[in-house]
């Protein structure tokens, strides 16, 4: 999202919830934001939205470094938990760790706790409430691929707003990816994802048949429970279910 509005830089602070989502509120002109689509929801700035939104990739530093070996890496000192065990400093309070170990967005069958149920507007039943999937945003086209929907496939050819689309689980980050990339196939092999002439996926990203890495495009998509992406864009299309 831009956090220029008008031509001034504005400041944000997450301030609470609405549709199960956390909401965004401007301290220069108080207005609340929706965090999923930059949306104003209520206040003076009703009527635009912090556009035009970027994508934000789940990644691993060794794929960084080969779309481009001079970024430099900032190593947090917030400590977190992953797989059962703690990274970072050993001073995080008792409770924060409590929360953070009990606490696995990925985790199937996760509920949605109350605080969050309470403040949900009308929800779209097509999907299970909490399930994980990437969702497509263009122009012309909006549509949600549950996440058990492209692993059972492996990788998926599709078409949205009028171009090829390629659609597979990134097997570095677990998570899906999207990009526009002609092709006629796609197939999971091992690891990898085979395309047509030789052509393919390693490491979450496309390769000619030489080995040559291919600078693809990307949708703009967004990783996120159904819940949360249904609401924020409604009468979203879901894949498989056409």
């Amino acid at each position: 999202m831009v956090p220029t509005i008008d031509g001034t830089m504005h400041h944000f602070d997450n301030v609470g919830l609405y549709d199960g989502l956390f909401v965004l509120q401007d301290r220069e002109s108080r207005t609340i934001w929706n965090h999923m689509n930059g949306q104003a929801l209520y206040g003076p700035g009703v009527g635009t939205d912090l556009g035009p939104l970027g994508n934000m990739f789940q990644t691993k530093v060794s794929q960084v470094l080969t779309l481009d070996d001079t970024t430099e890496i900032a190593i947090s000192n917030r400590p977190y938990f992953a797989g059962g065990r703690r990274f970072g400093p050993d001073d995080v309070p008792a409770s924060g760790a409590r929360m953070l170990e009990s606490y696995d967005p990925s985790r199937a069958g996760v509920a949605l706790p109350g605080m969050f149920t309470e403040t949900l507007g009308e929800e779209d039943t097509r999907v299970e409430r909490m399930a994980m999937g990437l969702g497509l945003i263009t122009d012309d086209t909006v549509r949600f691929y549950p996440m058990d929907e492209i692993e059972s496939a492996g990788a998926i050819v599709d078409e949205v707003g009028g171009r090829s689309v390629v659609l597979f689980i990134d097997r570095i980050s677990f998570t899906p990816v999207a990009f526009y990339f002609d092709t006629a196939t796609a197939r999971l092999d091992g690891r990898d994802v085979r395309f047509d002439r030789g052509r393919g996926a390693r490491r979450g990203l496309i390769h000619e048949a030489d080995g040559t890495l291919v600078d693809a495009e990307r949708p703009q998509q967004l990783f996120s429970r159904w819940y949360g992406f249904a609401l924020s864009f409604p009468g979203t299309e879901v894949y498989g279910q056409r």
